[in-house]
């Protein structure tokens, strides 16, 4: 009997390099020797919704993390994963993703190299009848499905956030972004730009880390050395904020630092008072909800072109007050923020909690 075909496009810096969550804050990765075992795996014919993840690396930490709640969820919902890197080439992502197509797989995960550049993959698969789901930013093919986050407005509540802790002080405030050409690095950054232009006394500098904590460690003492004025470094990804971190740390300077995804460590960091502010969006809990939506649309399940993954701010200790007095819990279009704590976030973001929140019970977006 012919399978039904679903693609699942995950476009982000989520699954970026810069991601983080599991492993160190340094940002551990595999080895070469596991790298290559998950590349050669093969789709094997059993009953479970089979799904090929194609992805740019299988080294980044926000990917592990990612593949975590992949892989918790596919136990739990009967699910088979193929994970495969295409080492951030668009062609070899686009030849995996026909192969996978070739190969009979139920659905392919893809993280995405150029939101722009699988457009014409993710036509071919649509127009061919498979259903496709693109996440993390939204993918402009003809008939795809978006799995979405607040990107922009997450960061530029951020962005707010920062401006009204520093409104007292002149300097600078550096931002880390992705890189070039990633959709979900290039919302975080314009959102963070809009948020901060209200803050006269804050010049902002930005630099690419590259989804990578090494390249974004020597970005930051870049930064670092040539502003003295530095008062605060924004990194739009926990795996790249460890390496900010430790520049920061070497530097011996009093430079405060906010990040966002909410993975462990970057939490343990807000709890201790080393990170001002996070952004809970937990790469584990993504991974986890893709996989569900897959799981329901296999099933026939209607639903919106647009899925939604509810974000929630994860104030520290000094920015609480900050937030509160600035009115921040609600945006300019009236829209109310989910503010949590540290606590409330690390139970949200852990699989207890994720597997609670995307129950049988969970409803997608209609």
């Amino acid at each position: 009997m012919k399978r039904k075909l679903f693609a699942w496009v995950m476009v982000a810096v989520m699954a970026s390099a810069g991601l983080a969550g599991c492993g160190s804050g340094e940002g551990e990765t595999q080895n070469a020797e596991e790298t290559a075992a998950v590349e050669e795996t093969t789709v094997e014919d059993n009953e479970g919704l089979t799904v090929g993840m194609s992805c740019i690396n299988l080294t980044d930490a926000g990917l592990a993390a990612i593949k975590e709640g992949a892989d918790t969820a596919a136990e739990d919902l009967g699910m088979n994963l193929i994970w495969k890197a295409c080492d951030g080439d668009l062609d070899k992502q686009i030849d995996i993703i026909r192969g996978f197509v070739q190969q009979g797989v139920d659905a392919i995960w893809i993280d995405s190299v150029d939101v722009d550049g699988i457009v014409s993959v993710v036509n071919e698969a649509t127009e061919a009848g498979v259903t496709v789901l693109t996440a993390g930013s939204r993918v402009e093919g003809e008939d795809n499905y978006n799995l979405v986050y607040p990107d922009l407005v997450d960061a530029q509540f951020a962005a707010k956030a920062i401006g009204e802790y520093y409104k007292d002080e002149t300097g600078t405030v550096g931002l880390i972004v992705g890189s070039a050409g990633n959709l979900v690095s290039e919302k975080r950054q314009e959102g963070f730009e809009k948020g901060i232009e209200g803050y006269s006394n804050l010049k902002l500098v930005t630099e690419q880390g590259m989804w990578d904590a090494t390249t974004s460690m020597q970005k930051a003492e870049d930064m670092i050395r040539a502003n003295d004025d530095l008062l605060h470094i924004h990194v739009i990804a926990d795996g790249m904020s460890y390496g900010v971190y430790r520049a920061i740390q070497n530097s011996g300077k009093e430079i405060t630092i906010s990040s966002n995804d909410g993975e462990a460590d970057a939490l343990a960091y807000t709890e201790s008072g080393e990170y001002l502010l996070e952004n809970l969006v937990g790469n584990g809990r993504l991974g986890y909800w893709g996989m569900v939506i897959a799981d329901r649309l296999s099933k026939g399940e209607e639903m919106a072109k647009d899925q939604y993954l509810p974000t929630y701010k994860v104030p520290g200790e000094k920015m609480k007050p900050v937030v509160e007095e600035a009115g921040l819990e609600k945006g300019e279009d009236g829209t109310q923020y989910q503010i949590v704590t540290v606590e409330e976030a690390k139970k949200i973001g852990s699989p207890e909690g994720y597997k609670e929140e995307f129950n049988e019970d969970f409803v997608p977006t209609k």
